[in-house]
């Protein structure tokens, strides 16, 4: 203790304002422990079939809405990430490119990220990988603050030369990417392998990534997205594999809310709406 203690100071500095500078003493509500066994992650279904020349992969609730106005076909394959379905892959007649739709409705752990991305990536080896993921326009730190209506598409690529749309402005330091799509984006510029990451824009902040995996959970909120960035965006992802037959986004339309929802409704309420 005598280290602790100014030699210059009047007095001895009470016992608490010592113990209190240590870091592992303060409550972390982010902490996250990591698991005691090793994640078991596994693609089911008809995986050496595809094709590797190009993985896109959409995350969250982007990638919800994405899907259903991408004509994706039927899905073909899964991954599984400790025996609970994560990612479904597609494999689109018009495109040379494996599609991942990845936590659609259900988010990985921080812990899982990773080991998710590693296996992914190994399985498939794809020569160009591109993803569609969302930033919070609320929380971008900018020069200036952009209202949510104006907020551009952004990106993350470890590809200088890669063909991007001008209408993408550059997802620019100190801002960080928090989900999944952050482990694959780095586990390929470790391997000095193409990746490119289109951020939309969306007005709701996500909530941080949760502790374990549960099988599933549909409490993600259905954001008012722009569909002209997500055709935008559609059509550029696209264009990085080279694809000339691209058929075109279209926008879904709202989608009805299930049983579960519907029994949640309060009975003293004649005007509750859901979209």
């Amino acid at each position: 203790m005598a280290s602790d203690v100014d030699p210059l100071a009047d007095t001895v500095p009470p016992r608490h304002a010592i113990e209190s500078d240590e870091e592992e003493d303060e409550y972390n509500p982010l902490a996250q422990p990591s698991p005691s066994k090793p994640v078991d992650v596994q693609l089911v279904g008809n995986v050496t079939a595809m094709p590797t020349a190009g993985l896109l992969i959409a995350t969250g609730n982007i990638a919800k809405y994405w899907a259903r106005g991408a004509n994706l076909g039927e899905q073909v394959a899964a991954v599984m990430v400790d025996k609970i379905q994560v990612g479904l892959l597609f494999r689109p007649s018009w495109t040379q490119a494996v599609v991942l739709v990845s936590e659609a409705t259900t988010r990985l752990p921080l812990w899982a990220m990773r080991p998710y991305a590693r296996a992914v990536v190994d399985a498939l080896q794809p020569e160009n990988v591109a993803l569609l993921d969302e930033y919070a326009v609320s929380e971008y730190i900018a020069d200036a603050r952009i209202a949510y209506l104006d907020a551009p598409l952004r990106y993350l690529t470890t590809d200088a030369d890669a063909p991007l749309t001008s209408a993408a402005h550059l997802f620019a330091p100190p801002n960080l990417v928090r989900t999944t799509s952050a482990a694959f984006v780095a586990l390929r510029a470790e391997r000095a392998c193409p990746a490119v990451l289109l951020l939309v824009p969306t007005p709701h902040v996500a909530p941080p990534a949760p502790r374990a995996l549960a099988p599933s959970s549909f409490a993600h909120l259905e954001d008012a997205w722009m569909p002209a960035l997500v055709r935008t965006a559609h059509a550029a992802l696209f264009g990085l594999f080279g694809d000339q037959r691209t058929p075109p986004w279209t926008d879904p339309a709202p989608e009805k809310p299930s049983a579960a929802q519907a029994r949640k409704r309060p009975a003293d309420s004649e005007l509750n709406m859901y979209i």
